[in-house]
């Protein structure tokens, strides 16, 4: 019995903390389920335009050389300018990224395509980029319609694996904030630019604008499923520790209850084998036993307190005639000092009668 209850005191289990945790797992589960609904609707919307799915082309095919479609190799930096750049972009949006020409080529004749693609490969595209002093001089041309200037590519974030790609689809584009410093950029700078709304400017002359349905909402929402993707993944981690310390606990619970119910079991048996020794000779001789072993020690203890007393009271008596010797010196040194007087005095009075009848 006494290993069981060390046992179950070795276990470290609070109840309050588990049903903390319970209500928080309950709360985490709803959350968790909120976010996976807003995933799984973006990733429906978003299927249709962007999905890509082909067949190897050749047996033991490595799909990593698929890079996939550029909407989905980028990010968005800022969701301000999400419908400057789905328009910067134009179709080139929806076209693949592969690693090479060869690979592009094998898709098209035998990777059983379901649509008609555009391929980039990353070994034969050439990007073109607007050039740091053109960027730096339509800032400034911006800058006097209190306006701004960026060039599209700096306002996405990729792979550098993917950067001939990228400089292909943005990098010749400038996103300007206002309608009229766009077009006087382009005008000036003979450089395409692209506005917030989304009107275009190209050197050319010509100025795309109007109707913004649906306009920009592919990389917008590419931008929300990642932010939804990363808030699930972390409240999913969270849940995982969570219900981790759970079973944990639940471990431990069944534990304590399985020891604590052998335990009490334990008790119950030992209380039985007592009850049943008590009515035996050999338990009321026992109990006797115990009876007057209790006895002894009291009377010991009692005796032990009486010769405490006894020496106290010895001490006292001691100390008594020794005060009493003391006080019976001190009474005969005065008796004998009062005689000593008395005599003197005596003496003292006979000679001064004797002088006394002299003079007379």
């Amino acid at each position: 019995m006494g290993d069981l209850q060390s046992s179950l005191d070795k276990i470290i289990f609070s109840s309050s903390e588990f049903n903390s945790l319970e209500l928080e797992k309950s709360s985490l589960e709803k959350i968790v389920a909120s976010h996976q609904e807003k995933v799984d609707m973006l990733h429906a919307q978003l299927q249709g335009r962007l999905a890509f799915d082909f067949a190897d082309p050749v047996r033991g095919f490595d799909r990593s050389k698929v890079k996939g479609v550029v909407a989905r190799l980028i990010t968005v930096k800022n969701d301000k300018y999400a419908t400057a750049l789905e328009v910067a972009a134009g179709g080139k949006l929806y076209q693949v990224v592969v690693d090479e020409a060869i690979v592009g080529k094998a898709l098209l004749e035998r990777g059983q395509l379901k649509r008609r693609v555009t391929i980039i490969p990353l070994d034969k595209i050439q990007g073109r980029r607007v050039s740091s002093s053109t960027c730096e001089e339509a800032s400034s041309v911006a800058g006097k319609f209190g306006s701004l200037a960026s060039a599209a590519i700096e306002l996405v974030g990729f792979h550098e694996e993917l950067r001939n790609a990228v400089e292909y689809v943005f990098g010749a584009t400038l996103v300007v904030d206002e309608a009229n410093a766009a077009n006087k950029v382009c005008d000036l700078l003979k450089t395409r630019t692209v506005t917030l709304e989304g009107d275009v400017y190209d050197p050319s002359g010509t100025i795309s604008g109007g109707s913004k349905n649906n306009l920009g909402t592919t990389l917008s929402k590419l931008s929300e499923l990642d932010k939804a993707s990363t808030a699930l993944s972390q409240e999913l981690a969270h849940l995982e520790r969570v219900q981790s310390r759970l079973t944990s606990m639940q471990t431990m619970a069944k534990k304590h209850e399985d020891l604590n119910g052998k335990l009490e079991l334990a008790v119950a048996e030992l209380a039985a084998v007592e009850k049943h020794i008590s009515q035996t000779t050999y338990g009321m001789l026992c109990e006797k036993v115990e009876v007057m072993s209790k006895e002894l020690k009291e009377a010991e203890a009692e005796m032990k307190d009486m010769q405490t007393e006894k020496e106290v009271k010895w001490d006292l008596h001691r100390s008594l005639k020794e005060r009493e010797a003391e006080l019976t010196k001190k009474r005969e040194d005065k008796l004998k000092d009062i005689e000593a007087r008395i005599k003197n005095g005596k003496e003292n009075a006979s000679k001064a009668s004797k002088k006394a009848l002299e003079v007379c």
